[in-house]
This record gives structure tokens, sequence and C-alpha cells, in this order.
């Protein structure tokens, strides 16, 4: 199996050099991924005529632009033919409504524009090693069961911090909580925080899921679109 590798937290960032070794077993793996930390990405492109690229080692490169950017110039300029784009550990949860700015799961999108087939990696922020126990197991469960498609990508979050060990994996869809934002003034920048408002879980959802001990793997079609929504519009409508 090929695998392009990438993230949004940089190509030297701990969670991706952690899964450059660790895919080695299942493949040829292709580390292309942002010169620098691009969190918060999504599918931005920085470049559509020009891009420059740092070639590192073998197979290991670095972009100056995006996680989109990576995934298309390795894709179209790099001409590598991956069997599944990988993304990630990230640094960090990408649940519910972060899916939106997420560059981890921005550049499974960019894969999932031409039909291939990809993984986004999410882990909670600093805190690598239960996704490190976890991995395994979870490629495991997605290469048994046949998960991987061409018609949306898989999200994966692993367990929180507050549990020594996963209770299991559960295919979940997004979840939602209500968030208060605000701004506070320091050092003449203005910076930015959030406060969730609410805790009450939905279950089957993957904030559920990650809060309850579980490792969540969510569906997303193309700019997230879930199964649910559509089931719901079609009842109205009938």
């Amino acid at each position: 199996m090929k695998i392009l590798l990438t993230n949004d937290d940089g190509y030297n960032a701990e969670g991706i050099q952690y899964l450059f070794k660790a895919l080695q077993k299942y493949g040829e793996v292709y580390l292309v991924a942002p010169h620098k930390h691009m969190s918060g990405a999504s599918v931005s492109r920085v470049f559509w005529t020009k891009v420059k690229a740092h070639q590192h080692e073998d197979k290991v490169y670095s972009v100056e632009g995006t996680p989109a950017d990576s995934v298309s110039l390795a894709l179209h300029g790099l001409n590598i033919r991956p069997d599944v784009v990988v993304s990630g550990i990230n640094s960090g949860f990408n649940l519910g409504a972060d899916t939106v700015y997420s560059g981890t799961v921005g550049a499974c999108m960019e894969a999932l524009k031409f039909k291939i087939p990809s993984v986004a990696l999410s882990a909670d922020y600093n805190h690598l090693a239960q996704a490190e126990k976890d991995l395994d197991k979870v490629l495991s469960y997605i290469f048994d069961h046949e998960l991987l498609s061409k018609d949306y990508l898989l999200n994966v979050n692993f367990v929180s911090r507050d549990f020594k060990k996963s209770k299991g994996i559960v295919i979940t869809d997004l979840g939602f909580r209500p968030t208060r934002h605000y701004y506070v003034e320091e050092e003449g920048y203005y910076v930015a925080k959030r406060h969730f408002l609410d805790e009450n879980f939905t279950d089957e959802t993957d904030l559920h899921a990650v809060n309850n001990g579980y490792i969540s793997i969510t569906p997303l079609k193309f700019a997230n679109q879930t199964q649910r929504g559509i089931n719901e519009l079609r009842k109205k409508v009938r």
C-alpha cells in the first residue's frame, strides 16, 4: 500500500513524525506536510500558481502552504499516487463544529475531491501517548472492517486524557455544543478565548464518545455532510 502522510501542525511535529515511523509496516510512506504550523486552515489554499517545497530526505517534503496545498502538490506536482491519505496525528481534538476549521480534516477533504480514501487522526492536546497505544488497534479496525471509502473520509479522535485506556471504538455522527466566544486584549493583541456552555453530549456523537472513554470514527462527506441531515430533510418533504 502507498500512503501519503500529511498534517496541519507542520512536517516536524511530534504526531506526524511518530506516524511516519509507525506506518512503515503498512506500506510505502510519503510525508508531504506544511513547512510550518497551519492549524485551522480547513481546506483553504495559499497558492494556485506556484509553491515552494523543500525536500528534507527521501520521501519527506515540506510545503510553504496549507495542508490542502500539501496534498495537492503531492498528487499533482510530485505525482504521488497513494492508496490512502493519512492526516495527523493532530495535537488537539477535531470534534463537532471544529471539523469545519480543521486543517487536519481539510487535507483529507482535498484527497476526497480526487476520490482517494483518507483518514484524519486527532488526539487530546499535547497528549500523544494514548494515540500511540491505540493506533494499531484503530488501523486494524479500519482495515478489517473495510471502512475506507472514496465517498467520505474517516475522522478519528482518540480518547481524552481523562481516561487511562479506551473502552473501545464506536462509529459516530458529528456532535455540537454551544460555545461562548470572546476576546481578551493583551499587549496590543486581541487574544481569542472560548468557553463551552454545555456538556450534555448527544448519544452516538463524536463528542459523547470521546468524553466517555471511546475512540470515535466519524464519516464525513465532502464539506462535512453527514447522512443524518439528508435523512431528516427527505422525511420532511415526503
